[in-house]
């Protein structure tokens, strides 16, 4: 799998998705989709574990469940999407630091302007999984 220059959501999938972190509000919410070459086919809503407004940890169990469905349907996790409660739509030094798939665009749901919600996707690149910093890179998310 390569990294895409381009993420495309079905409509009917970003609702979802929208709605999804609206319910987990006051906390962040977060999920994967599943997709092939950048076109998401599969929404995957993870529980929040942190239950926390600044930081999400998705749920251990649901995670891997999810990873294991997007192998069996031969799927990548081509999206890690997560809510920004209150700040703009672009990765915190603490989405950068567990940032661990390099190739999955991380699409950050942002309610800065509680009435005017927007997605912004970015390709987080790491020399290193471990390495707390990397380079943000900003994709183009398409809904269609």
């Amino acid at each position: 799998m390569s990294a895409p220059t381009r993420l495309v959501i079905p409509a009917d999938m970003y609702e979802q998705i929208v709605a999804f972190c609206l319910e987990g509000m006051p906390n962040e919410a977060c999920g994967f989709i599943g997709g092939r070459d950048g076109v998401s086919e599969k929404l995957y809503p993870l529980t929040n574990a942190a239950a926390s407004p600044v930081f999400y940890k998705p749920d251990d169990r649901e995670m891997l469940a999810a990873l294991r469905d997007i192998d069996d349907n031969g799927l990548e996790v081509s999206c890690i999407f997560h809510s920004h409660v209150a700040t703009r739509g672009y990765p915190s030094p603490t989405d950068i630091r567990e940032a661990h798939y390099p190739d999955a665009v991380f699409l950050i749901v942002s309610f800065e302007d509680r009435e005017h919600p927007y997605a912004k996707g970015y390709l987080i690149h790491k020399t290193d999984w471990r390495d707390p910093t990397g380079e943000v890179e900003e994709v183009e998310v398409s809904i269609s």
